[in-house]
């Protein structure tokens, strides 16, 4: 590996000078630094990360915390998420926390500060340890821990408009398929769409699956099951995405027509959800501005970490496609 003692010896300069030449320090003449950095070059110089963690203080690595690897919105907040902080000439680590404690996670490697998505639990265990004093966090997601900087999508909101467009447009029998976890039973979408129910006088019907990274599969299953053993829905309301085109690919395995005899609404906005030969309504959560937001409050913080919590509320949109309507138009409701 080649040091900035040899760079030095070979063009005869302070090893002081070099250093300074490759961290851009202003005072390095132009005409040195680029005499410097073309030498760095030749040599195939390359800085040890380690040391400049050192001698900053920082090791220029975000962990970014997500519930599990299996979610098409997850890999989608990482790559958006990864963009940002490369382009900040930062790593980014992704860690699957599922129902491990705050500090399991952290202890593996030393990091500047973490995004935590859809973690309220691990972000309030996490607040309560020694190393947050250290190392900075900021919760986002539709499930945030408001004590800490957090930027928060609004999918109760979300899930009324969702349940405006299915029960303005006719549909009364309206199932709903989410996750079951002991530790969420309050989970935004499944508050929001109960509420909706009972204020139009209909009975809520839930249809519970676990997580799996079969998940697909398993809903694709589940709702035939539960067609065969119940009256049919007119209208189903997914938890994701994901379970809604494993939903989609249940009905269409028993013959069952979407939109004309049921009705069928998913939530992310993840791409997939256009390329069906029946497009797929979808809550669509804003994740580019989510990401933004979160990097830029996580920079703030690192910057100052004096300045007052940050909070930001962001809404989804609801895109309206075929899935849903009788008579297609369409039409997006912000």
């Amino acid at each position: 590996m080649v040091t900035q003692a040899q760079i030095a010896e070979k063009l005869g300069v302070s090893r002081q000078l070099v250093t300074f030449a490759l961290a851009g320090y202003p005072q390095v003449s132009v005409e040195s630094r680029q005499r410097i950095l073309a030498a760095a070059q030749e040599m195939g110089y390359r800085p040890n990360p380690l040391a400049r963690a050192l001698r900053r203080g920082r090791t220029g690595i975000i962990a970014l915390w997500i519930p599990d690897q299996i979610s098409s919105h997850y890999a989608h907040v990482a790559r958006e998420l990864n963009l940002l902080v490369k382009q900040a000439n930062k790593e980014l680590i992704v860690s699957e926390i599922g129902s491990k404690h705050a500090e399991e996670v952290l202890s593996h490697v030393a990091v500047d500060g973490i995004i935590a998505v859809d973690a309220p639990e691990q972000t309030h265990a996490y607040l309560q340890s020694s190393s947050a004093r250290l190392v900075p966090i900021v919760s986002m997601g539709a499930d945030c821990w408001e004590k800490t900087d957090f930027v928060q999508v609004d999918l109760l909101a979300g899930t009324v408009k969702v349940m405006e467009h299915l029960i303005n447009s006719g549909f009364k029998r309206i199932l709903h398929v989410t996750f079951w976890r002991k530790d969420a039973p309050q989970a935004s979408r499944r508050m929001g769409y109960g509420r909706a129910m009972r204020e139009a006088g209909l009975k809520p019907q839930f249809l519970y699956y676990k997580a799996s990274h079969r998940q697909r599969l398993v809903v694709r299953q589940l709702i035939q099951d539960h067609l065969r053993g119940k009256d049919r829905p007119d209208a189903i309301f997914c938890h994701s995405d994901d379970v809604a085109l494993g939903v989609y690919r249940g009905l269409c395995d028993m013959g069952v027509r979407v939109p004309a005899e049921v009705a069928l609404v998913g939530c992310d906005g993840i791409q997939d959800t256009e390329y069906l030969e029946c497009p797929l309504t979808t809550l669509v959560q804003p994740v580019s501005a989510m990401c933004t937001t979160a990097w830029h409050f996580l920079e703030q913080r690192l910057s100052n970490a004096s300045i007052n919590r940050q909070s930001a509320i962001l809404m989804p949109i609801l895109q309206i496609r075929e899935s849903s309507c009788r008579q297609y138009q369409p039409v997006a409701l912000v």
